[in-house]
């Protein structure tokens, strides 16, 4: 996932200028497709486009490495500080997934 950034802000949006100093952006870093939930909700009562969704959870995740946070459709009941990963990307929305960290890493 790319994070632009400038004066100190990131985001997961591209944009030419910066809307704080008006400078072209042209920091631009890979970070992993990772993070932890800082916020969330559940929709209980979405809009009708995604009806057929419901209930489900919504989340402000916080990218790893990076100050980044993006809003993203989490497909399990997550908790804050769960750690997700990106699962995909749907309609240009992101669905995040929760990770298992009772497995063993090797």
């Amino acid at each position: 996932m790319k994070v632009y950034e400038c004066c100190g802000i990131e985001s997961v949006t591209k944009k030419v200028f910066c809307s704080s100093c008006g400078k072209e952006i042209v920091n631009e870093t890979e970070v992993p497709d990772e993070g932890i939930v800082y916020s969330f909700t559940v929709i209980q009562v979405p809009p009708a486009q995604f009806a057929h969704l419901a209930p489900y959870t919504v989340a402000l995740v916080q990218l790893k490495n990076s100050n980044a946070k993006i809003t993203a459709r989490i497909l399990e009941n997550v908790e804050i500080g769960d750690q997700v990963s990106l699962d995909s990307i749907v309609d240009g929305a992101y669905v995040f997934k929760k990770v298992n960290t009772n497995e063993a890493v090797y």
